[in-house]
C-alpha cells in the first residue's frame, strides 16, 4: 500500500507544478500582449500629435528669435525667417548679411536653444552693401501666433505647418502655409498691419 499511496503525492504534486506553470505562462503571455498594445497605441498617438502639430504653438516668439540673431551677429541686416518642422521638431531659421558675409542662424523654437550657426563670404556682386538691401523691415511686426489667426479664415479646417517672412516689392509680408489631407493654402499678409496680399490654394 505504501509505494502506491507514495507514487499517487507525488504524480498529484507533478501535475499541480505544472499547471500552476501554465498558469503564469499564460499570465506572462497576456502581459506581453497587453503592453505591447499600450506602446503601440502611445506611439500611434504620438505620430497622430506630430502630425497635428500647429506652427502657432511654439513657445519662441519672433521677436526673441530676431533678438537672439541680432546677439549673435551683430552689425547685420536680416535678409530671412522662417519657422519649419525639421526631425520632428519645429525650428527658426534666420539668415542675414553684413557687407562681407552672409550669416543663418538655427534655433529650437520651443526652448530657445541655439542648434548651429555659420557665415559664409558673400559673392563679389552682393558685397560691400548690395544684399543689405534686401533686408526685411521688422519694426512694429505682428506676431507668428496673430499672423496664423489671421490667415486661418483663408484656410478654414486646416493646420498652420510652417511661416516665414519674406520681402517683395520692398513690402515686407508673413507668408504662413496650411494643410489638412493634401490640401495646402498659402496665405501671404502684410507683415505689420496683416493686411490679406494674396490667397494660394493647391489641392
Amino acid at each position: 500500500m505504501k509505494p502506491k499511496l507514495i507514487f499517487a503525492t507525488v504524480l498529484a504534486s507533478l501535475l499541480l507544478v505544472g499547471c500552476s506553470s501554465n498558469r503564469n505562462s499564460q499570465s506572462s503571455q497576456s502581459s506581453q500582449t497587453s503592453s505591447n498594445q499600450t506602446s503601440h497605441s502611445q506611439s500611434a498617438a504620438s505620430s497622430q500629435s506630430s502630425l497635428q502639430a500647429d506652427v502657432s504653438e511654439v513657445k519662441v516668439p519672433v521677436a526673441t528669435a530676431i533678438k537672439t540673431y541680432q546677439q549673435t551677429f551683430a552689425d547685420t541686416q536680416i535678409t530671412d525667417l522662417s519657422v519649419e518642422r525639421e526631425l520632428g521638431r519645429y525650428q527658426y531659421e534666420i539668415d542675414g548679411v553684413d557687407d562681407n558675409q552672409e550669416h543663418t542662424l538655427k534655433l529650437d523654437a520651443n526652448s530657445g536653444n541655439v542648434i548651429s550657426k555659420k557665415s559664409e563670404r558673400l559673392d563679389t556682386d552682393e558685397a560691400n552693401g548690395v544684399e543689405r538691401r534686401e533686408a526685411l523691415n521688422l519694426d512694429h511686426l505682428i506676431s507668428l501666433k496673430r499672423a496664423v489667426k489671421m490667415a486661418q479664415s483663408q484656410a478654414k479646417g486646416q493646420t498652420a505647418t510652417e511661416v516665414s517672412i519674406d520681402k517683395e516689392n520692398q513690402q515686407t509680408y508673413w507668408e504662413i502655409q496650411f494643410d489638412h489631407q493634401g490640401r495646402e493654402t498659402s496665405v501671404k499678409l502684410n507683415a505689420q498691419t496683416g493686411h490679406l496680399l494674396e490667397v494660394e490654394h493647391d489641392d
